[in-house]
């Protein structure tokens, strides 16, 4: 694969990721906008809060999808560097969507989606991790957070070390994402799982 294409492949892919599923499944089921209700964040979490859960869950799968399908393909191609190019353009287009003048959503779905294709089993664990914690302490950013950053860990410690530095950045932005929640949950204001 040439430069060229590696450099479209990853623009291509941003712009897959900058698709705002929650923003188009909010118009289509309520005729809103996503950024305007709730939170105001144009995530699944937000979508269940201020609409219902069904589409909240729609939006989840489609932006697990939007991580897992691009690098499935990206795995496909054999092509070392543009497996960890993809990984983060999806979710870069994810966090700063072209569509919403760069707002976006918190990039966990997408990383989710990523992290299945770079390594099954740290990525189930840290599901389960994030189930645990949520169904325990009742905040999905507390869950979503220490899920995401759980994840290189348990990568690390599995052995399963190939594009590590990759699932450290994609922990990073989650934790950067959710800077705000982290500010509420220290100060005891963060809104409970619904």
């Amino acid at each position: 694969m040439s430069l060229e294409s590696i450099v479209f492949s990853v623009i291509i892919t941003f712009l897959i990721g900058s698709i705002p599923f929650s923003y188009i499944v909010t118009k289509i089921v309520a005729n809103k906008d996503i950024r305007e209700i709730g939170s105001g964040n144009p995530g699944a979490t937000n979508v269940v809060r201020a609409l219902n859960v069904p589409a909240g869950v729609v939006v989840l799968i489609l932006d697990v999808l939007k991580g897992y399908l691009p690098m499935r393909w990206a795995m496909q191609q054999n092509v070392d560097f543009l497996i960890p190019a993809v990984a983060l353009a999806v979710v870069l287009g994810h966090d700063y969507s072209l569509y919403l003048r760069f707002n976006g959503g918190k990039g966990v779905a997408t990383s989710l989606g990523v992290f299945f294709v770079l390594n099954p089993v740290p990525t189930v664990l840290i599901v389960l991790i994030f189930f645990v914690l949520t169904t325990a302490f009742k905040f999905i950013s507390f869950g979503s957070v220490l899920g995401a950053v759980s994840y290189p860990i348990i990568a690390y410690i599995l052995g399963r070390t190939e594009y590590l530095w990759v699932a450290v950045i994609l922990a990073a932005l989650i934790v950067l994402k959710h800077s705000a929640n982290i500010k509420r949950l220290w100060y005891g204001k963060e809104k409970r799982a619904v």
